[in-house]
């Protein structure tokens, strides 16, 4: 017969066992809580990633038209509708183009000011097809830009600020998003916008549709600039010279 000392032994013996067992499956019971918990921090990430993925893909396939455009993806200098018996000029151009930077010195003031006094009604199609030729993409960008800058009312402001930035190497994203908006005078709620529109490329079904309206209208390079689809020429910088030219080739 085992005495108590015995007896005494087998049970701390089975309860040792037993609290072993019992941390053992507490120790499983642990790990495969913090593994689900892992999992479901993984899958949260994976659903954030995703639907950050989605919100981008569905923000440049919002594709939006500038509120100054013209039906053959131009936008209206001044935001002025062509009138009856006013010319209306429709300029090609390229924010890459040398020629174009050099035309939009001398005459771009004068294009202005004949808009600004009701003489003439003026458009920009602005082409893209020099990023192939250079190897960039900055005549898109910059072109999604100005269209980005109509939607917030700072057109002209933003066309110009582009070009007189002209170097022929290009446009920095810190130039097109933060540096032309604040020459332009985009600032606050505007300024989010018009980057919110342009890092979505809101406009890109707009500004690809230009090389459509080159095609119609025969033209193969910028800086081109039609008077009622007549290719006109300006030689000299005055104002009462280039308006003479537009009204001879304006046929009312």
């Amino acid at each position: 017969m085992a005495n108590n000392s015995s007896l005494s032994r087998r049970a701390a013996l089975r309860q040792q066992q037993e609290q072993e067992e019992r941390a053992a499956k507490n120790r499983r019971i642990l790990g495969f809580g913090l593994g689900a918990v892992a999992l479901a921090v993984v899958v949260i990430l994976v659903v954030v990633v995703a639907q950050t993925i989605g919100k981008r893909q569905q923000a440049a396939s919002e594709q939006l038209t500038p509120p100054n455009a013209t039906s053959d993806y131009g936008i209206l200098a001044d935001a002025k509708k062509p009138v009856d018996g006013t010319p209306h000029v429709v300029i090609y151009q390229d924010f890459q183009c040398p020629a174009c930077a050099s035309y939009e010195q001398s005459f771009g003031p004068i294009i202005s000011s004949l808009v600004d006094k009701g003489d003439i009604t003026a458009e920009f199609r602005t082409a893209h097809f020099m990023d192939n030729n250079i190897g960039n993409d900055s005549s898109v960008r910059a072109a999604l830009a100005a269209a980005a800058a109509d939607e917030v009312g700072h057109y002209d402001a933003y066309h110009k600020a582009i070009f007189d930035a002209f170097a022929g190497n290009g446009y920095t994203e810190q130039q097109l998003r933060v540096e032309f908006p604040e020459t332009a005078g985009i600032t606050g709620e505007d300024l989010t916008r018009f980057q919110l529109l342009y890092d979505g490329k809101a406009f890109q079904d707009f500004v690809d549709g230009v090389a459509n309206s080159m095609q119609a209208d025969g033209v193969t390079g910028t800086p081109t600039y039609l008077v009622d689809g007549t290719k006109v020429e300006f030689t000299d910088t005055t104002e009462e010279s280039v308006l003479t030219v537009i009204t001879e080739a304006y046929q009312g």
